[in-house]
């Protein structure tokens, strides 16, 4: 008798842990995402130069001062001098988005601060610009959820240009060869769940990295297709760059972080979280709103 009621408490006690630690939101697998550095090489627990990443900047899906910068911010990054490439879903934000329509203002902080005590434009982000989104994919949102992942995308152009110590980030189409299963592959963005909390607001001077697997691509489209990875993502990252290494690009960015599955830190080939993937017809349809809307 004793026996029987230890192991019935036992296995009680097990299941209440379990709902306690889902009930708190609490992950089951260790976060390994990291802070990149992107000007000191050696603040990196890797001692990486992630310089490149300095062109992935915060996204807000509204304009405004720089007295007041809100916490709903997602990410996004440099093609060129003016333009920003984000998702969709990071400047829609309503519930329901029947058709995005070109002309949203919206704002873009970019650029690492040298120091803690350096706030910048944007609190911890060296400049604070204020752009329209030129266009976007061809989906629709419904309860907050992007109908077509492959068409998640939102070209901004920023009303003045970046500077000119802000280096955009090289973007390819990746071939089928490049994007076997098992290839390593890795992410950059402003998760809100990292956003410091500091007196006088959330500080957006550290920018989050993580490193996994690709595990499947599916083609969508004619234009576009998705990939899905084992690289930890929270909300806030989405529209930070996917990228790899490849022998003569050693940074080449191939998606963006477009949704997580489940709380996006218990991540699996079973249960991965899912990237926009660049294609040919895609990034050509990119580079000429690019091209059509050219920076002053």
């Amino acid at each position: 008798m004793p026996r029987t009621w230890l192991a019935s408490s036992l296995i009680v006690g097990a299941v209440l842990v379990l709902i306690c630690w889902e009930a708190h939101g609490h992950t089951l697998q260790r976060d390994t995402r990291s802070v990149r550095d992107r000007l000191h090489a050696w603040n990196n627990p890797d001692h990486q130069d992630y310089s490149f990443l300095n062109g992935v900047g915060a996204v807000w899906p509204e304009d405004f001062g720089k007295s007041a910068v809100p916490y709903d911010a997602s990410s996004g990054f440099l093609l060129d001098r003016c333009h920003v490439l984000t998702t969709l879903h990071a400047v829609y934000t309503d519930d329901v988005v029947v058709q995005a329509m070109p002309g949203k203002a919206v704002s873009f902080g970019v650029g690492q601060t040298a120091s803690d005590s350096d706030r910048g434009a944007a609190r911890g982000l060296r400049f604070l610009l204020h752009g329209i989104v030129v266009a976007t994919g061809e989906t629709t949102i419904v309860a907050h959820v992007v109908q077509h992942p492959d068409a998640d995308w939102a070209v901004i152009q920023l009303r003045t240009n970046v500077d000119d110590s802000i280096a955009e980030l090289s973007v390819i189409a990746p071939t089928l060869a490049q994007l076997r299963p098992g290839t390593g592959v890795a992410a950059a963005g402003f998760p809100a769940d990292h956003r410091a909390l500091r007196a006088d607001g959330f500080n957006f001077k550290d920018l989050w990295g993580a490193t996994g697997i690709l595990v499947e691509v599916r083609p969508m489209t004619t234009v576009g297709a998705i990939a899905t990875t084992t690289v930890q993502a929270t909300r806030g990252m989405s529209g930070g760059p996917l990228y790899l290494s490849l022998p003569r690009e050693p940074h080449a960015v191939i998606g963006m972080v477009q949704s997580i599955s489940g709380n996006g830190i218990d991540v699996s080939p079973q249960a991965p979280n899912v990237e926009l993937l660049f294609t040919p017809a895609l990034l050509k349809e990119i580079t000429g709103i690019v091209a059509h809307t050219p920076c002053g």
